[in-house]
């Protein structure tokens, strides 16, 4: 095989897991990472990590998978609040988070020790060596930089959703994942909060446009809209308060990009297709971009041809993991009406079936407690479409 020269834009888990497994694997290869802020720095908190994606990556790379694992918080089952009324989710598998930075720090290691070059603080759009690679991949998330130099290229369109949310941080303790639905001051909330380690954990308030708006969120500072989120969720919270880091109010971009390469320039992860939170696999779908790519590089030295067969071999789970986030998120976008509707059984259930790849005979299997709880309930209506 060929020396190549690849350059990877982006220092998120996508752009630092391809680095890490092509430079691992191809130690002829010149691999470099330019990320445009500083190695300590991280927006957000703490990500999910669940048991089926792990199990993967410790098959494709156990050395980097048990070093993911060691700083994990692991958690089993999830709650979900109905205007304070609590319900199980059991599960038979497991559920964990870990700190982004530390998820972040580990793979910066593991790069170093492959021989990865990292470079931090990068002016991305004026560097030379995009010029003089073989293959540059954008890794650099929703804003990506290399999607923007060629927008028309990736045939990219770029939507927003209405819901309003922001990531915060907490000290309070959470033993298990919980979501948290409730009405308050004429007004329609989610808190999705869950530990990533023993002292933190991350915090998303979300709410629906008309919520926004009924109640002048629009004229309040950050602060304000942070200490109302901390009087709606004082029982999610225990009385602790959120902690602050860019924690800004926005709606979600959603991003496709039917193009995924073009010339010797490819997209991954939330650059090439946003995925939204509320599916809990974000960090995991972009980093399984990275592994096909890796492995569409592993076979051949042609580069237009490992790009074709990378989108031909990820197209199809992709299409599926991406249909499945966005009936998940249309249900966000009508939580309100679910919210008012449904029994707290039945809006779980409804929950659990949103993103149409969970059955009867699914939930039987994998949250039997749950589902023989559901089935127990002497009247239900049925879930809404």
């Amino acid at each position: 095989m060929r020396k190549l020269n690849v350059v990877v834009v982006g220092g998120g888990p996508a752009g630092l897991y391809f680095a890490y497994l092509l430079k691992k694997s191809r130690q002829e290869a010149t691999v470099r990472v330019l990320e445009r802020n500083a190695p300590d720095a991280t927006f957000g908190f703490g990500v999910v990590l669940a048991d089926r994606g792990l199990e993967r990556y410790e098959v494709i790379d156990a050395e980097s998978a048990q070093a993911l694992r060691a700083k994990m918080f692991v958690n089993q089952h999830q709650v979900i609040r109905h205007n304070g009324e609590s319900i199980l989710i059991d599960r038979v598998g497991y559920g964990g988070a870990i700190g982004r930075l530390d998820l972040l720090q580990v793979f910066h290691m593991l790069c170093r020790q492959a021989g990865v070059e990292l470079s931090f603080e990068s002016r991305l759009e004026q560097d030379a060596l995009l010029r003089e690679a073989d293959l540059v991949v954008g890794a650099d998330g929703v804003n990506s930089t290399i999607r923007s130099l060629h927008p028309a290229r990736f045939e990219t369109s770029i939507g927003c959703l209405t819901n309003h949310f922001a990531w915060y941080g907490t000290h309070a303790r959470f033993e298990r994942a919980a979501l948290s639905f409730k009405r308050f001051g004429g007004g329609h909330f989610v808190g999705h909060y869950y530990p990533y380690s023993d002292s933190m954990g991350t915090f998303v308030a979300e709410c629906d446009d008309g919520t926004w708006k009924r109640l002048g969120f629009e004229a309040m500072e950050d602060a304000a809209r942070q200490r109302l989120m901390e009087e709606i969720f004082t029982d999610e919270l225990g009385g602790h308060s959120l902690i602050y880091n860019k924690s800004v109010w926005r709606q979600f971009p959603v991003i496709v990009s039917n193009r995924w390469f073009a010339d010797n320039r490819v997209l991954i992860g939330d650059a090439l297709h946003s995925a939204h939170f509320s599916i809990g696999s974000g960090t995991r779908i972009a980093m399984d971009d990275s592994v096909a790519l890796w492995e569409a590089l592993l076979e051949t030295d042609d580069i237009g041809a490992a790009l074709g067969n990378f989108e031909r071999a990820r197209g199809p789970a992709k299409a599926k993991l991406l249909a499945a986030a966005r009936a998940s998120y249309m249900w966000y976008e009508e939580f309100p009406k679910k919210l008012d509707g449904l029994a707290p059984m039945e809006f779980a259930y409804d929950f659990m079936i949103r993103t149409g790849r969970m059955d009867d005979t699914r939930l039987r299997r994998e949250h039997p407690a749950f589902m023989a709880a559901y089935e127990r309930e002497p009247r239900r209506t049925g879930a809404t479409s």
